[in-house]
C-alpha cells in the first residue's frame, strides 16, 4: 500500500484513498481526537472514496533524514521515546500497533525539534507490529552515528531484543531506554574500580557484545568493522587490572572513508573527477551564493547542519530540494517543502521528481536559480 503526495497552498500532504465504506469507529476517533504522536489528517469521503489526508507540512520522513545525516544518541532516543508514547495512546483509544506504519518513509520528524509523528491509517495492509519493527531496528542500527559508542550500543541492544521469540515491543523500548544508565553505573565502576564489580557482571556485559556480534544484522561490512572496534573491549578480568579503554581513532577514520565510499553519505572527489560540473548561479538580490554541484545527493536548504547548500532566506526550508545524477542526467526533487520548489514555470508538488536541462530556471521559494 502507498500513499501520495499533494501540495495545498502552503501545506503539504501525505494521502491514502480507498473505495468508500461505513465509516468505523477508528474514523471517527481520527477525527475527533488530536492524539500527540499522530500525523495531523483529515478525513473525506466523496464520490465513493475515502481519503485520509495527513498533514506532514515542515517534516520529513526519517528515510529521508537518514539518506543525509547518521542518527545521533539525542535523535535514536527520541525515536524510542515516541514509540513508547504511541504504544501507550493506542492503548487509550483502544486502537492496534497493526495500523500504524513503520517503515522509515511513514515515520516524520520535526526538522526543528525533531518531534517524532506516525501515520495511523485504519486501512493498513496487516503486517504483524513485532515484524515491522525488528525491521525498523535493524533499518535504525545501519543509519546511527558511528562514532558514538553509545548510541552503537544502544541501537545493537534494541534490535538484539528484537530477536526474542514472542518480544514486548513496549518492554524491549523501556530496556534499551535504560541501557544507557546501566552502561553509565558499568563504566563507573570500571573507572573507580569498585569491588562490587565482578567477573560475573563483566561476563553479563560480554555475553551482550557477543550475542549482538553474532546477529544477522552483523553480516554486513558496516557493522563487522564496528564490532571490530569493540573487540577485546570487554574482558574477564580481576578487580584490580579494570581500567577503561581507549577509542582507536585511525579505525574510525579508516571505517567513515569507507562507509562514505558505500552509503554515499560524501561521494569522494575521486568519485567525480572526470565528470561535467553542473552549477546554480544565483539570479536573485540579496547575496545568496552560486553552488557547485560536485556530489550527489546535493541539497539546498536553510538549515547548515542538513544542507549542502545554504540559503539564508527565512521562506526557504531546512531542507527544501534535492540534486541527483543518474545516467549522466540531473533530477530535482522538493524535499516536503513549505513554500515550494519550481522549475521554470511549474511548481513541483512535494517530493516530486523533475529532470532539469541547462538553462532551466528554478526557484527555492522566492529565490531563483539558473541550473548550468
Amino acid at each position: 500500500m502507498e500513499g501520495y503526495f499533494k501540495r495545498e497552498k502552503d501545506k503539504n500532504y501525505l494521502i491514502f484513498e480507498r473505495e468508500l465504506e461505513e465509516e468505523s469507529y477508528k474514523y471517527k476517533m481520527l477525527r475527533y481526537n488530536k492524539i500527540s504522536v499522530f500525523l495531523d489528517c483529515r478525513i473525506y469521503c466523496m464520490d465513493n472514496v475515502t481519503r485520509v489526508q495527513y498533514d506532514i507540512s515542515s517534516k520529513q520522513s526519517l528515510q529521508r533524514i537518514c539518506e543525509k545525516k547518521h542518527l545521533n544518541e539525542q535523535q535514536f532516543r527520541k525515536i524510542l521515546g515516541a514509540m513508547q508514547k504511541l504504544i501507550q495512546e493506542l492503548g487509550r483509544y483502544f486502537l492496534r500497533l497493526d495500523e500504524v506504519f513503520l517503515k522509515p518513509e511513514y515515520i516524520y520528524a520535526d526538522m526543528e525539534t525533531f518531534e517524532i509523528f506516525f501515520c495511523y491509517y485504519p486501512h493498513k495492509e496487516t503486517t504483524q507490529a513485532e515484524e515491522e519493527f525488528h525491521s525498523l531496528a535493524e533499518y535504525l542500527i545501519n543509519h546511527l552515528d558511528y562514532e558514538d559508542k553509545q548510541v552503537i550500543e544502544q541501537g545493537y541492544a534494541l534490535y538484539r531484543y528484537t530477536l526474542q521469540e514472542n518480544y514486548d515491543i513496549l518492554k524491549c523500548i523501556q530496556k534499551t531506554l535504560g541501557q544507557q544508565k546501566k552502561q553509565e553505573n558499568f563504566q563507573q565502576k570500571l573507572e573507580e574500580g569498585l569491588p562490587e564489580v565482578y567477573e560475573d557482571e563483566v561476563y553479563e556485559y560480554s555475553q551482550e557484545k557477543s550475542a549482538l556480534h553474532n546477529s544477522k544484522v552483523a553480516e554486513s561490512g558496516f557493522f563487522n568493522q564496528i564490532m571490530n572496534r569493540f573487540k577485546g573491549e570487554v574482558k574477564a578480568v580481576k578487580t584490580s587490572d579494570l581500567e577503561k579503554e581507549k577509542w582507536n581513532m585511525e579505525s574510525v577514520v579508516e571505517i567513515e572513508e569507507q562507509e562514505e565510499e558505500r552509503y554515499g553519505h560524501t561521494m569522494l572527489l575521486k568519485e567525480v573527477q572526470g565528470k561535467a560540473m553542473h552549477y546554480l548561479v544565483c539570479l536573485s538580490e540579496g547575496g545568496y551564493q552560486d553552488f557547485t554541484l560536485d556530489k550527489f545527493p546535493y541539497v539546498i536548504g536553510k538549515g547548515k547542519e542538513w544542507a549542502d547548500g545554504v540559503i539564508p532566506h527565512e521562506l526557504v526550508s531546512r531542507i527544501h530540494a534535492q540534486f541527483e545524477e543518474e545516467s549522466g542526467e540531473v533530477f530535482i526533487t522538493d524535499l516536503n517543502s513549505t513554500n515550494g520548489t519550481g522549475v521554470n514555470d511549474e511548481l513541483l508538488e512535494a517530493n516530486q521528481t523533475m529532470q532539469l536541462k541547462s538553462g532551466d530556471i528554478i526557484h527555492f521559494s522566492e529565490v531563483y536559480y539558473r541550473f548550468v
